[in-house]
């Protein structure tokens, strides 16, 4: 689903868009059950289980192909390229989070940019520090949904996220926002998504770099750069087809660590 023109001028007038259905059937389904398989059981396991604490691994890449390219898919690299008004985007966090009926729920209106940039606080139109938050299952009215304040108007009027699986919420480093409380009477989970792109030529915004020493599982890892675009791969670091740092010598060394990787898209672009 191709983010309009529009939409984003809706999200730079009120600080936020909700995209409901941004992944189709397929996608959200292989998101969704990644999910449940590799970081938390759905609400009746976790209910079976005894309400273990403990989650899964969290930090991108997941080794989960439904999960990681969700949160780099072709639609949402170009919607944040063009709200942060350049190519020249990275990666600045990707993890994973759940809530369940029953648990006490954090839930306090504040803005992002306190533990995500070095920077001093940005102003509410500030686009160059993107964060797109994703509903994996259902949300229904009750079920914690994340709450979103319009630019200028006041905590009381912000709107909830009720969506469908597969849904995604943007939103700027100076937009308010809170979890809110479960009050559903059903049980139920809300699996989510916190993925942040900033522009690469400022450092200083990205929350975490993307590396085997960030804590990212080599074979995980390894699969993602394997299987990635070469627009992708930018998003950890890497430079984009055509640059000349893509030499003989880089694109043969990545095909021979990489197995799985295609040079052609590399050599292509060198004309």
């Amino acid at each position: 689903m191709r983010i309009t023109d529009q939409q984003i001028a809706t999200f730079k007038r009120q600080g936020f868009l909700i995209v409901d259905g941004f992944l189709n059937e397929a996608e959200a389904a292989a998101a969704r059950e990644a999910f449940f398989r590799s970081f938390a059981p759905p609400y009746e396991q976790w209910i079976a289980q005894g309400k273990p604490n403990k989650r899964g691994g969290h930090l991108f890449p997941f080794g989960e192909p439904g999960l990681d390219f969700a949160g780099t898919h072709p639609d949402l690299i170009d919607a944040a390229s063009r709200i942060i008004g350049t190519p020249r985007i990275r990666m600045g966090e990707f993890h994973l989070g759940i809530k369940y009926a029953g648990e006490n729920h954090w839930a306090a209106f504040h803005i992002d940019y306190g533990n995500n940039t070095l920077g001093p606080e940005p102003a509410c139109d500030d686009y160059n520090h993107l964060a797109v938050f994703f509903c994996f299952d259902d949300v229904k009215p009750g079920m914690s949904p994340i709450m979103m304040t319009p630019n200028g108007r006041s905590d009381s009027e912000a709107v909830p996220m009720i969506c469908k699986g597969g849904s995604i919420c943007f939103y700027g480093m100076g937009t308010r926002h809170s979890a809110s409380p479960w009050t559903a009477e059903q049980g139920g989970h809300r699996p989510t998504a916190w993925v942040g792109f900033v522009r690469a030529d400022r450092p200083w915004d990205a929350a975490r770099t993307f590396t085997y020493k960030s804590g990212a599982k080599p074979e995980a890892m390894a699969q993602f750069i394997a299987k990635a675009t070469p627009r992708q791969r930018e998003l950890i670091g890497f430079a984009p087809a055509g640059d000349p740092q893509w030499t003989d010598a880089l694109i043969d060394g990545m095909a021979k660590r990489y197995p799985g990787f295609d040079p052609e898209p590399y050599r292509a672009a060198r004309g």
